[in-house]
């Protein structure tokens, strides 16, 4: 018999895992994209007792029922985790679109630690977010991924992905990197 492998709702009980996870993958993509080790004040937020403490919040106190956490649990341990949240698509300079605008939902978070990758967990959070977001009426899924982070920038490409040609500065100390947005489209029911 396999593995007991899956994707379910987080709990307040995941925070620990989740942050810590969240602690990690952060650090790594941080380094990817600025291609070093951030500065050592930046370096020192990365503790997964706080990312912990704002993931419990997170889980607890969703800002609506289109928030969703997921984890994925790999024999009764947590290997990864996702976050989900609507985005709101506004006509420009407050005009009447000609046509319906599209529901995007973003996924905020795609996390699995490089010692739990290359096992499906992160394809199984893909698909689980990606079926919330059709839930929710959404015709695009989007993440935004710093440049340099080669394994989010590959796995997204696997699964289907394009960039959108969008970008964002993110400052990161006395640093800044660059965001890109990726997306896909989900095929209407």
């Amino acid at each position: 018999m396999g593995n007991h492998v899956f994707v379910r709702p987080a709990t307040a009980l995941d925070a620990q895992f989740i942050g810590a996870i969240h602690a990690q993958t952060m650090h790594d993509a941080i380094v990817a994209a600025l291609g070093k080790d951030p500065e050592p004040e930046i370096a020192q937020v990365f503790v997964p007792e706080a990312f912990s403490r704002q993931w419990e919040q997170a889980i607890t106190d969703l800002p609506s029922p289109e928030h969703a956490v997921l984890t994925a649990v790999d024999e009764g341990k947590v290997v990864g985790f996702a976050a989900v949240s609507p985005t709101h698509v506004e006509a420009a300079d407050g005009e009447e679109p000609e046509e319906e605008l599209p529901v995007v939902v973003e996924i905020t978070a795609l996390e699995v630690p490089p010692e739990n990758g290359r096992a499906g967990h992160g394809s199984r959070l893909l698909a689980a977010a990606t079926d919330l977001a059709s839930e929710q009426g959404a015709t695009i899924v989007q993440m935004w991924v710093l440049a340099g982070d080669d394994a989010h920038t590959d796995f997204l490409h696997s699964a289907g992905f394009a960039p959108t040609g969008l970008r964002r500065s993110m400052q990161i100390g006395s640093e800044e990197a660059t965001e890109h947005c990726w997306y896909a489209m989900l095929s209407e029911a």
